[in-house]
């Protein structure tokens, strides 16, 4: 198979290494879009790297980073200028999540979910925007969650974020509305992304597990929508099934059926 060119378009996606992400940086490779892959050091993301290259004859690059840190997202952003590569495709993927009360999250987990669901996302949309729009046609994919619709107790945080990102997306999708950005966000419901939320979505019950889609299935569906210029994607029929009985349960009814829902959880225990 001839690899692609380092002078053709590049998508950058974070959070590579695993779950969705990574299901993302596959899906994209095997329809032959070269990638900038991000995730913390020491995740194995170079031999993905390597092994998307083998597979599909894509040009993939390692640019490992910590998302959460204060030069995080810029540094990402110059790794991609230093190389000179032209980006058509941004996918903020990365996030991060825990479980528990209001009062029993640490400064760390709290800073830790608004650095990298919140600041990271806004701070490499913004800088990405500008190259994004010089192009004939380029996307942003943000990935937010099917509970950014509802206050849920037991992920009050986390869900903010999530909800942040959504709205965050529909804002610039009517602000970039006549450029050449194409904008989407997704909005997946229970996804078995690793051991840890294979163990909450056994915990959570019947809804729960009945959702759950396997990350591979999720990315299908989010890049065929995003290619196909949809808005909002919500992975998952059923998915879908429960999202329209949301909308006409009251909130108050939702709010009790998800707070029994959750109240098994694990202080602290990792989402993302």
């Amino acid at each position: 198979m001839e690899k692609a060119s380092d002078s053709e378009s590049f998508a950058v996606v974070t959070g590579a290494s695993t779950g969705i992400g990574r299901a993302i940086a596959v899906e994209l490779a095997s329809r032959r879009h070269n990638l900038v892959l991000n995730s913390l050091p020491g995740q194995g993301l170079e031999d993905l790297c390597r092994k998307l290259e083998s597979d599909f004859g894509v040009v993939a690059y390692n640019a490992e980073g910590d998302l959460t840190a204060e030069e995080g997202p810029e540094s990402l952003f110059d790794f991609v200028r230093q190389k000179e590569l032209k980006v058509d495709i941004l996918v903020n993927n990365a996030g991060i999540g825990y479980e528990g009360p209001v009062d029993g999250y640490t400064k760390k987990q709290i800073d830790n979910m608004l650095m990298l669901n919140v600041r990271a996302v806004t701070l490499l949309t913004t800088m990405f925007t500008p190259g994004l729009k010089a192009l004939d046609r380029s996307y942003i994919l943000n990935l937010s969650s099917f509970g950014c619709y509802l206050p849920t107790a037991y992920k009050s945080i986390y869900l903010a974020t999530k909800s942040y990102i959504f709205y965050f997306t529909r804002a610039i999708e009517s602000e970039l509305k006549g450029s050449t950005v194409r904008t989407c966000v997704a909005v997946p419901s229970a996804v078995m992304t690793n051991v840890n939320t294979r163990d909450r979505i056994q915990r959570n019950g019947w809804l729960s597990k009945k959702s759950a889609l396997e990350p591979a299935e999720v990315a299908s569906v989010v890049i065929k929508g995003m290619f196909k210029g949809k808005k909002v994607i919500l992975p998952g029929k059923l998915s879908g099934l429960f999202f329209g009985l949301g909308m006409i349960i009251p909130e108050g009814i939702m709010m009790w059926m998800t707070r029994r829902m959750f109240r098994n959880y694990r202080q602290g225990w990792v989402e993302d």
